[in-house]
Order: structure tokens, then C-alpha cells, then sequence
């Protein structure tokens, strides 16, 4: 796992208070329980956390977290 897979699991659990155990790149907001809400909550962590900007076209994109973490790489999220 690379430190940027950490980085988003961090933000998931620091925000949404989950078991980073269930935060896998397979999982989907609804295994996650959250609903769009909660994406868009994510975008903003990831800004503060990452310094990058989801936008919402990205956002409606994402399917898992593994997609999370493949716009993060190609931002160039800072870790």
C-alpha cells in the first residue's frame, strides 16, 4: 500500500468515524455507508488533507475508493 492509499484512509476514517479495516480500494460509499452527502464532505477533507480539488464531475465519477485514490495520484496529492 502506498502512502497515499494511507493518506485517504486517514481522511475516511478521521472524517466519517469508520474501521480503517472497511476502508478498502474495493469499497463503495454505500458498503461505507455514506451517502452524496458525505462525498462532497470527502472532497472538501481531501482538499485540506491533500491539497487537491475533486471536482464534481470527479466526484459523481468515483464508484470506490481505489478511484479516490487514482484522482489523487493524478493530481499530484501532496502526503
Amino acid at each position: 500500500m502506498s502512502s497515499l492509499h494511507d493518506s485517504v484512509v486517514e481522511v475516511f476514517v478521521a472524517r466519517f468515524d469508520l474501521d480503517p479495516e472497511t476502508v478498502v480500494p474495493e469499497a463503495t460509499f454505500d458498503d461505507l455507508g455514506l451517502d452524496s452527502l458525505s462525498q462532497i464532505e470527502l472532497a472538501t477533507a481531501l482538499k485540506k488533507r491533500l491539497g487537491i480539488v475533486i471536482t464534481d464531475e470527479e466526484l459523481s465519477e468515483i464508484a470506490v475508493v481505489g478511484d479516490i485514490i487514482a484522482i489523487a495520484e493524478r493530481k499530484g496529492a501532496a502526503v
